[in-house]
This record gives structure tokens, C-alpha cells and sequence, in this order.
């Protein structure tokens, strides 16, 4: 197995991205989170989600009930420090077992399968955007011009109804798995990402790519990326 992970500040001054990746005993824990806020809070909420979230795991809880008590312990924080008030951040992580990946995600950033020449998005976009689509009211013609795409429906901090998802895939070999944040795919199309894995055999080669097509683009924010490949 490889594994790559990337993160950089593009050109905000600080990076409120933050990632994961480690073993844990016998699994492999991926997160990447985006956070949300004025000052450092944005900072503060993303690598306080993962430190509890993998804290929890390490622990023997489930990946469900480990992002509930992120989700608590951001609120409590910003309870006792009203400098943090109205912190949040996305979250999407994964499990690996040997066989199969077990993840959970909220907000916007994303997790992608690369496997031969074909991309499946695993998880789902929590935005007002991706709500009004689903709901039919845009079409996603209209959608790219939407003023309001980057707002987020849900997010781990807030006092919004949590809302995330669960979601699984079995592992076959050579598999690529990608989790970035939105800074990486608001430049960059599946297609294009899809097109740079079949072009790269070796996984850190076909991660740099992705990086180098990044900046070409100008990024506008943060853009963080763990590649793994099974």
C-alpha cells in the first residue's frame, strides 16, 4: 500500500485545512477536514475535530458516534471561548480494515475512488447548492452560476441539525482512494483527476499532478489531498 498526503495555504494566510493518516493497530485512518471562521477558529475547528475523532476511534468507538462527539466537543469549545464562536468545519474520513473502507463525511469536501479508467464520488455534497439540485429546483446548468454554491448545509460545529453520511466500498488491489478538500476540486474536474491517474502509474507521481494542475489554475483557498492506493 502507498500513501501521499498534501496541504498547503494557497493564497489565504493561514490554512484552516487539516489531515490525517495513520495506522491505528490493524487499520488505517484517513480524515481531511475544512474548517470555517474568522481569526484562527477556522484552524482551531479542523485539527480539533480530527484530534477528537481519532481520539474516539482509539478508543473503540464507531466512526458514526466518533464524528458525533467532534461535532459535541467543537460546540463545547466554542461554549467556554467566544473567540471560537461560530467555528465549524467539513469532515470527511475513512476506516480501512484490509478489506474494505468504512467512512463517514459532512460538508463538502470529498472522497473519490479511482479504480482503471473510471472515478466514483463516495460521498455527497452537504451545500445549499448540491439541496437545490437534488430537490430540482436548479438545474446544473444554472447551479455553476449560483452565488450561494460555497454555503455550506451542513457542518461539524454548528447549531444547524448535523446532518452526514455513512458510507462503505470493498477494496480491490491497485484501488486509489482520494480525500481532498474543495480547494482542490473547485480547479479541478473528475475528469481531469481521472485522466491523471490512468496517465501516472505511481500514486505519489499521480499526486503531485494533481497538485502541479492546481496551482496553474491560481487557487482561490486552502487545498489539502490524501491519496492511498490499496
Amino acid at each position: 500500500m502507498q500513501m501521499f498526503s498534501f496541504s498547503d495555504k494557497g493564497p489565504r494566510s493561514a490554512n484552516q485545512d487539516s489531515y490525517y493518516l495513520n495506522r491505528l493497530d490493524d487499520k488505517l485512518v484517513a480524515c481531511v477536514a475544512d474548517g470555517v471562521g474568522g481569526n484562527n477558529a477556522g484552524e482551531t475547528a479542523s485539527q480539533e475535530a480530527i484530534s477528537e475523532f481519532v481520539r474516539n476511534i482509539t478508543l473503540g468507538d464507531s466512526p458514526t458516534n466518533s464524528l458525533v462527539h467532534a461535532h459535541k466537543h467543537l460546540l463545547e469549545l466554542a461554549t467556554k471561548e467566544p473567540s471560537l464562536s461560530g467555528m465549524a468545519t467539513t469532515f470527511t474520513a475513512i476506516i480501512y480494515d484490509g478489506q474494505r473502507i468504512n467512512g463517514v463525511h459532512c460538508g463538502d469536501s470529498r472522497a473519490y475512488i479511482l479504480r482503471g479508467k473510471g472515478l466514483k464520488q463516495l460521498t455527497k455534497d452537504h451545500t445549499e447548492i448540491a439541496k437545490l439540485v437534488a430537490e430540482g429546483k436548479i438545474s446544473k446548468e444554472d447551479a455553476a452560476l449560483y452565488p450561494r454554491k460555497n454555503v455550506l448545509a451542513s457542518a461539524l460545529g454548528t447549531h444547524k441539525p448535523l446532518i452526514s453520511q455513512n458510507f462503505t466500498f470493498d477494496i480491490e488491489p491497485k484501488d486509489r482512494l482520494l480525500i481532498i478538500s474543495d480547494g482542490i476540486y473547485a480547479d479541478l474536474s473528475k475528469k481531469t483527476i481521472c485522466t491523471l491517474s490512468i496517465e501516472n502509474n505511481n500514486l505519489e507521481k499521480f499526486c503531485l499532478s494533481v497538485i502541479n494542475e492546481v496551482q496553474r489554475a491560481t487557487p482561490k483557498d486552502n487545498y489539502t489531498l490524501i491519496g492511498i492506493e490499496f
